[in-house]
């Protein structure tokens, strides 16, 4: 089963792999996956030196200038996304008497959001350029009628679309082990634009039988919910 697979970060001192953002650092030329640093206009696996984006593990820009023959290598975040079918993330927990703690993000920024939809969907709405009517209708240019981050969904009114509501609560669930521990799943309530911090017991989450034997698997409500694992020694 596909999962986000997250890298357990031994939090015993600084470490730059606990950096919010996704960095850069250089590589050789070789590097399966690098990217060419350009001056200007960078194509297909460039990037442009003073791209905001490209940033170090200290968050700040890789260079100060041009220089020919550079390449560099993205080097994901902290936080990650779960895996975009399955909404699911595991890791591979330790020794019983390590401690472990979960960060979880909740990204969405709005208590309640648009995504658009088929118009068979339950609960599809119509956007209409104006003069909407009814619960199953709404103008393009409704206040209301925003992303997860809370910018508008459409600047022009659009043709043939539906959207439907969606909440900006979300649920991070940690599935039961099959330990004798593992009992119940655990269920969070994430609000929206919240980071929550979530200590483990290792018996009742761990898998010590099976295709995840070691693991631990985590359960999203939708992408918009990032996580990372910290092991405390």
């Amino acid at each position: 089963m596909a999962r986000t697979s997250l890298n357990v970060i031994k939090f015993t001192a600084y470490n730059q792999a606990i950096y919010p953002f996704d960095y850069y650092v250089e590589c050789e030329a070789a590097t399966v996956g690098k990217l060419t640093v350009v001056e200007n206009n960078a194509s297909t696996n460039q990037i442009d030196w003073n791209d905001d984006s490209l940033i170090g593990a200290d968050g700040n820009a890789l260079y100060s200038g041009y220089a020919a023959n550079k390449y560099v290598l993205k080097v994901l975040g902290f936080l990650q996304k779960p895996d975009v079918t399955t909404k699911e993330f595991e890791f591979s927990m330790g020794e019983k008497d390590e401690k472990y703690i979960l960060v979880a993000k909740n990204t969405a920024v709005v208590s309640e959001y648009y995504v658009e939809c088929e118009a068979a969907d339950t609960g599809a709405i119509s956007v209409k350029a104006s003069g909407a009517t009814g619960d199953d209708q709404i103008d393009y240019g409704n206040t209301a009628l925003v992303g997860p981050d809370g910018v508008t969904l459409y600047t022009s009114a659009p043709t043939d679309k539906y959207v439907k509501k969606v909440s900006g609560d979300k649920t991070l669930t940690i599935k039961k082990g099959n330990s004798i521990q593992g009992v119940l799943d655990s269920a969070y309530n994430l609000r929206h634009g919240g980071t929550y911090y979530i200590v483990l017991e290792s018996g009742r989450y761990k898998n010590v039988t099976g295709s995840d034997k070691g693991k631990v698997v985590l359960a999203a409500t939708d992408t918009l919910v990032e996580v990372a694992a910290l092991c405390l020694e």
